[in-house]
């Protein structure tokens, strides 16, 4: 995990717990770019989600209510295509291009009690 990638997870633990929320299930789930085998962009991302579920345990969700799952290069947000064709030539470029599909997404189900 980057320290923004913590930030931005200790930020949301915080909001929620603030809220009293209690998680019955949340859903951690990781993807990938396209470059790379399919095979190793699995493992990437599930090892993604299992970073990300690590933290949230060490910072005190229930390992319990935490599934994880990788997808891989399933879902893009940005293709190979779409980086081209706004300019990137380069390797660099497009690695940095494709960056918003190296991610984890993480939904929580469960409830804020009454006040």
């Amino acid at each position: 995990l980057t320290t923004e990638g913590r930030t931005r997870i200790d930020g949301a633990m915080r909001e929620l717990s603030a809220q009293n929320f209690r998680a019955r299930q949340i859903s951690v789930v990781g993807y990938t770019d396209p470059l790379g085998s399919t095979e190793y962009n699995q493992r990437l991302s599930v090892a993604r989600a299992n970073a990300v579920r690590e933290h949230m345990v060490r910072g005190g969700v229930p390992a319990g209510v935490i599934q994880t799952e990788g997808r891989g290069e399933s879902d893009l947000k940005v293709t190979e295509a779409d980086c081209r064709a706004q300019g990137a030539r380069s390797r660099s470029a497009l690695i940095a291009c494709l960056q918003p599909n190296r991610r984890v997404e993480i939904r929580a189900v469960g409830e804020v009690p009454p006040q």
